[in-house]
């Protein structure tokens, strides 16, 4: 990939200084068709070296003295210049890793840098199975830019990402956006770009997944149903009251299934929906407030009568909150069972120091993602896995 990039950058170079390296032949050519004329006794070799000023003809006269000045310092400034100052320099990585995308072929296409994303690359890489990514945020990527991985930056239902994406030439797409609308717009334009390419769409609501198989032959999933299986063991023949945090369609999902449980009050915290995707009960009450000390929890509920919590943040610069919340529910409330979603596995042992049990929807996501991918999908499981 090293070797591509470098061709790549020569190539962009040479790209942007072409008009300089025209002015370069073109006063060379003129200059060897004056030698040709104003110095008629010499041959061609002879005429071509004075045109590069290796020779001068004797005597030089104004137009050999002039062309043997100017001559030195164009091809210094262009051709030097060219390579000391600008093949020695960084060259612009985005432009790179577009261009290392559009060379893609029978590859796996990514589009939006989700959890579940970053599952699938790595595997990809892991696997030497080729990929690129589509992403419209450039600091969600930057990593992987610097890293020579080809990385398309834009609007996904661009088709002019699409084309830089080779989607004409890829064997699966995996669609993880968080937004429908998106999801549903860029499945119909790759399905007409690639009538063949397998299509795996991360959707939530069930209308939007029969819509997507019915008109495009789209698999579509929902992380946030797959997650509910394992948390349904969790929960199944449990009493007391529950406290939920987080703002996603999982949040949701556990809150309601809660709310339906017999006996169970359930204290949704999400401070940024005033409702959810589903028919709010009596049991059931939205909190729009974000909380991170035990201060702001009692003021709506008596921790004591609450017996399971899930703090489903997912956002990084959120752990610390989490980590702290976590603790003290630990040191006073230690009879609670505390369920934490984690994301990075580094962080698995900290939350765990606490006594709280830890899941992760993207791992689990990944894992039954695979399970539904066709044969030759770059994430199929490996014998090795």
């Amino acid at each position: 990939m090293n070797i591509l990039n470098f061709f790549i950058e020569i190539y962009l170079k040479l790209k942007q200084y072409k008009l300089a390296f025209l002015f370069l032949f073109l006063f060379w050519f003129g200059g060897f068709l004056t030698f040709l004329i104003i110095e008629p006794d010499y041959n061609l070799w002879e005429i071509f070296l004075f045109s590069w000023t290796v020779r001068s003809p004797e005597p030089a006269g104004d137009f050999g003295n002039l062309y043997s000045l100017l001559w030195p310092i164009l091809l210094e400034v262009i051709v030097f210049g060219f390579i000391i100052g600008e093949l020695l320099e960084k060259f612009n990585p985005i432009i790179t890793s577009r261009i290392l995308a559009s060379h893609k072929r029978n590859h796996t296409v990514i589009i939006g840098h989700h959890h579940l994303s970053e599952r699938i690359i790595e595997y990809c890489v892991k696997n030497n199975e080729p990929f690129c990514l589509i992403e419209d945020n450039e600091e969600l990527v930057e990593d992987l830019i610097n890293a020579g991985y080809p990385i398309v930056i834009g609007d996904p239902t661009e088709p002019t990402n699409l084309t830089f994406a080779n989607i004409k030439r890829a064997k699966e797409v995996f669609i993880n956006v968080g937004d429908f609308r998106v999801a549903i717009i860029c499945t119909e334009k790759i399905r007409k770009m690639n009538p063949e390419c397998q299509i795996y769409v991360r959707a939530f609501e069930d209308h939007v997944q029969v819509y997507l198989k019915q008109a495009f032959n789209a698999f579509s999933f929902s992380t946030s149903k797959w997650a509910m299986k394992g948390i349904q063991k969790w929960t199944t023949g449990k009493t007391g009251n529950v406290i939920v945090i987080g703002r996603d369609s999982l949040t949701h999902r556990i809150a309601y299934h809660l709310s339906q449980q017999p006996g169970r009050e359930v204290f949704l915290f999400d401070d940024e929906h005033d409702g959810i995707e589903f028919e709010v009960n009596e049991q059931l009450h939205i909190i729009n407030e974000f909380v991170c000390f035990l201060s702001d929890l009692r003021t709506h509920m008596n921790l004591k009568e609450v017996t399971q919590i899930f703090i489903c943040w997912k956002r990084e610069s959120e752990f610390d909150e989490l980590l702290y919340l976590t603790s003290k529910l630990n040191l006073r409330y230690p009879q609670i069972e505390v369920f934490v979603r984690v994301f990075d596995e580094e962080l698995i042992d900290l939350v765990k120091n606490y006594n709280a049990k830890t899941f992760s929807t993207s791992k689990n996501a990944f894992k039954m993602l695979q399970k539904e991918v066709t044969s030759d999908s770059a994430i199929v499981p490996r014998q090795n896995d």
